[in-house]
């Protein structure tokens, strides 16, 4: 995840465990995960801790018995977990208020959902329509955790840059077990190394390392850059069938390369996903309150979704980069939430699932590293006005095969069969130049 700044990435290195070092870190991981399983509790119970900026130390104080804290309120954690490491606990406590505050934002936003639908119901009502029923749940508070063990300094040592010692229960104590790493510990030049994190993957354990940049990067703003007549970018729209298609623009408005991220298969795994569910969910009758139904599809589903993210993003960035491209630039999307009764039931789940924010975020922070700064325009008309002639007079239409594909053509200029995403990219670079140059 990016840091606050933008400015980090994670540098991912496998490690070779032998196999009795391999229990102790599953031990060790399932311990972790049971300690912020209890935090979680106890920022349930004390949701006024997260508003606190000394939330660590409150949390601490809370459960740690101590000299000065004889008679903390949850007296049974030091006996649940006895001789926890001071790093252990506080990077739980750490995972666990991550997990609240996510909880609390999901929960607000279900929250203002609620009143727009109720007050949406005002408007139809007004004028004669039904209703339309608000069906989202709150979401639940998190029960238990699936986090991974985050090694704070005071629990883990580098022996050389092979090797690192990694503190793990046997059980009855904590000892450092050495393990050795696939490729060595390099941190590149101009950043620092974070807290690793221990992570299993299926073909074994990885380390992966947080890498912050230690002086921000001089980056022009967009304005000057559009001054030096070389400049180029990258202009992007995204869509439904497609991820994205992007192109590279010159300050002309020429365009040198062009990408395609297909999303059908994406679409077509998601829909799959959400198909099982749904057949799960007839078959089930009544959910149990409290629960989550088919939890391991639904993570399939929110997995599916955030490699989306990270893939569609990554490509823009290398296209950008390859190019030689200084700015990426896409639309200002508004929030286009699926509602009942106002388009097919699959553009709504499609809509449900867009991940254009997140592909916007992702595309943000991981351009930063390569010197490249990312805007966004008005998209307004980008669909509509034909770049060449800039009349309002593009129609779209659907050659029936290849499927997913729409076409565009101008009224007024003659302008015909240019896929429709492509000629909106030239729009976007467009509205760019007009603004900065």
């Amino acid at each position: 995840m990016p840091h606050r700044h933008g400015f980090c990435k994670t540098l991912r290195l496998p490690v070779l465990v032998p196999a009795p070092v391999i229990d102790q870190l599953q031990a060790t991981t399932d311990l972790f995960r049971q300690v912020v399983t209890y935090y979680l509790r106890v920022f349930a119970e004390h949701l006024e801790v997260l508003d606190n900026p000394r939330w660590l130390s409150l949390a601490e104080k809370l459960t740690h018995r101590t000299i000065k804290n004889p008679a903390p309120l949850y007296h049974d954690f030091d006996a649940l977990f006895p001789c926890l490491p001071s790093g252990f606990r506080r990077a739980a406590i750490a995972a666990s208020y991550g997990l609240a505050l996510a909880w609390r934002e999901n929960y607000r936003r279900w929250q203002r959902a609620k009143v727009s639908a109720e007050e949406r119901n005002e408007r139809r009502a007004a004028v004669g329509k039904k209703p339309i029923r608000f069906t989202e749940r709150p979401p639940q508070f998190p029960e238990t955790a699936r986090s991974w063990l985050t090694y704070y300094g005071t629990e883990f040592k580098v022996f050389d840059a092979r090797h690192l010692l990694l503190k793990v229960t046997t059980g009855t104590s904590y000892i450092y077990r050495k393990v050795a790493l696939a490729r060595p510990w390099e941190i590149p030049a101009g950043y620092a190394a974070g807290s690793p994190t221990l992570v299993q993957k299926k073909n074994g354990w990885e380390v992966h390392i947080p890498l912050f940049l230690q002086e921000r990067r001089d980056l022009r703003p967009a304005a000057a850059l559009m001054q030096d007549p070389a400049t180029r970018i990258c202009a992007v729209d995204l869509g439904l069938n497609h991820h994205a298609v992007m192109t590279i623009q010159d300050a002309e408005g020429r365009v040198l390369a062009t990408a395609f991220i297909s999303g059908a298969k994406d679409n077509h795994l998601r829909k799959q996903y959400l198909e099982r569910i749904a057949r799960l969910q007839k078959k089930t009758g009544v959910i149990p309150e409290g629960e989550r139904f088919a939890k391991d599809l639904w993570d399939k589903v929110k997995n599916l979704v955030g490699d989306i993210a990270h893939q569609v993003s990554r490509r823009i960035v290398d296209l950008a980069a390859q190019h030689g491209a200084r700015i990426i630039v896409f639309e200002h999307l508004k929030n286009l939430h699926p509602e009942k009764g106002t388009r097919s039931r699959r553009m709504n789940q499609k809509l449900g699932y867009w991940v254009k924010g997140r592909i916007f975020q992702y595309t943000q922070y991981k351009a930063l590293h390569q010197g490249i700064i990312v805007c966004r325009v008005n998209p307004r008309d980008t669909s509509r006005r034909c770049p060449y002639c800039g009349f309002m007079s593009i129609e779209r239409y659907l050659p029936g095969k290849p499927h997913g594909i729409t076409l565009a053509q101008c009224g007024n200029c003659g302008l015909h069969d240019v896929h429709a995403d492509w000629l909106a990219t030239k729009n976007i670079g467009q509205k760019f130049r007009l603004r900065y140059a």
